[in-house]
Parts: structure tokens; sequence; C-alpha cells
């Protein structure tokens, strides 16, 4: 089935019920058409469209841009599907332009923003005669992020963000040397459990299991974290609360004193000297 996603300000679309074939240049695709229509619909509404003639004329026929206002877009198609890219030239970073920004939606100045999304909203509508929207929702809290990964992964029964976590409190994965913390405990869903990030501060956060070994972790109202089974325990008084930050030496470092470590005195007195001499102390 056909399918099409919204991410930031790029909408675009996957033509999964045609087969590619071998003249693909001269194929009119079932979803050129629809780009077309999306185009029309797009200028009732007041939007200036024509090729871009910026593009090398060999490609130019596949490459259109777009303009209403002060939004502006750049669309191009091929023989899988086609992407139309929303953005605008008032709030920008790159110098090249706002084209070549990250985040061009929360860029968006207020008015340009709620034109965009009325435009979107009005294209999303019109494919979903032809496409599933596979668009990813806006997960704005950790357990909304943690229910869309469930409802993602073909490992877990869930087939809609419908469901409350707390549901699964007190359950396991069946496979034991997944289910095991730090010190052999069998982590349930629900779980309130401990572990170091990756500068050596202790964290912690409500637990629910992801696929294999690996535990998703609700740090606080927006934030999540996935750790291995392994990393996770239950705080006690041998443990550490302040950083613990991981002793790493370079080989090189490693390897030089273990020669030295095999040195004689009378050795180690001539590299004191031999550096001291070139100044390398």
């Amino acid at each position: 089935m056909n399918e099409f996603s919204v991410y930031d300000t790029t909408l675009s679309f996957t033509n999964n019920d045609e087969q590619p074939c071998d003249d693909w240049l001269r194929h009119k695709f079932q979803h050129y058409g629809l780009l077309h229509r999306i185009f029309n619909m797009m200028r009732d509404y007041g939007f200036e469209i024509c090729n871009d003639m910026e593009v090398s004329k060999i490609l130019r026929k596949d490459h259109f841009v777009g303009v209403k206002g002060d939004l502006k877009f750049k669309a191009s198609r091929c023989p899988k599907g086609f992407k139309i890219e929303f953005y605008q030239e008032l709030v920008t970073e790159n110098s090249n332009g706002g084209y070549y920004d990250f985040n061009k939606f929360q860029k968006m100045p207020y008015l340009i923003n709620k034109r965009y999304t009325l435009t979107v909203n009005r294209i999303s509508s019109f494919l979903l005669e032809f496409a599933q929207n596979k668009t990813k929702p806006d997960c704005r809290t950790a357990e909304e992020k943690v229910k869309y990964a469930y409802v993602q992964s073909w490992r877990h029964p869930q087939k809609s963000m419908d469901f409350d976590l707390s549901e699964l409190n007190g359950t396991t994965c069946k496979e034991s040397y997944n289910n095991t913390d730090r010190d052999g405990k069998t982590i349930f869903n629900g779980n309130l459990k401990y572990f170091r990030d990756h500068k050596g501060y202790l964290n912690r956060g409500i637990v629910y299991h992801d696929l294999n070994n690996m535990w998703w972790v609700i740090l606080n109202d927006t934030e999540i974290a996935k750790k291995a089974n392994f990393q996770l325990f239950d705080i006690s008084n041998k443990d550490i609360r302040k950083r613990m930050k991981k002793d790493i030496k370079p080989k090189s470092y490693i390897e030089k004193k273990q020669i030295l470590s095999q040195c004689s005195l009378k050795e180690l007195k001539n590299e004191i000297k031999r550096r001291l001499k070139n100044n390398e102390v």
C-alpha cells in the first residue's frame, strides 16, 4: 500500500503499488498525477507554482518551486515517490537561506506556521484516499514516546497508543537472561531502577521492556533513556552516590608503562637523563 508521512516541514509520498520498470524515464507513474492534482489544489489556495529554474535543464521537469506570501516550498518527484519541503526566509540561521536550515517548523513565525499547518493538513486529507498516513505522532510526554515505541515494535501486541502504560506494571519479558538486573534481580515493568549515564552520573527512572535485553527508562515527564538490563540496579548503601568517572587511559600510555615496569633502575635513570637532555620532562 502507498504511504506518506510528514516530518518537520517535509511531506514525503512513497509509491509501493507500482513496480519499477526499465523505461522509467518515459513511464508516467500514478503519483506523478497525484502530485499535479496537489499542485492544482494548492493553486486554488493562492500558491504560485512552476518548475525550478535553478535546477539543470535535464532534471527541471521533475523539480518544482512554489510560494504563497512568505511561505515557500520546493518539490521533486522520482519513480518511487515525491517530496514537498516547505520553508520561509524571514527567520533563518543558514547563510544560504531558510531552505537549508534545520528545524524549519520551529523557526516559522506564527502566521507562516499557521499557513503551513493548514496547507499540509489539506494535502494529508487528500492523500488519505490513496495512501496510508505513516506520520509519527507528536509525542510530547515520556509516556507517549514509550507507547509509540510499543506500537511500532512487532514484539508488542499494542496496535494503537490508546492504552495505559500502568496496565503493564508487574509483567516482564519471558527470557530470564533479558530481565535480570546488575545484581541478578528480576526486572518488572513499572519498577524504579537506577543506572549511570555515559558521564558517570547516577540516574533513576521507571522501566518498561523494549526489545531483547533493552529497557526504556522514563526519567521525567518528557525524557526517556534506553538501557541494557545489566546496567540497571536497585540502589544500596554500597553504591557510591556521587559521579563515577571511568578511568580511561590511552593505549600508548599503558604500553609505555608496561615497558618501564620491566626496566632496571639503571635503565630508568638513563631514560630520565635522556628526557632531561631532550626537554621531554
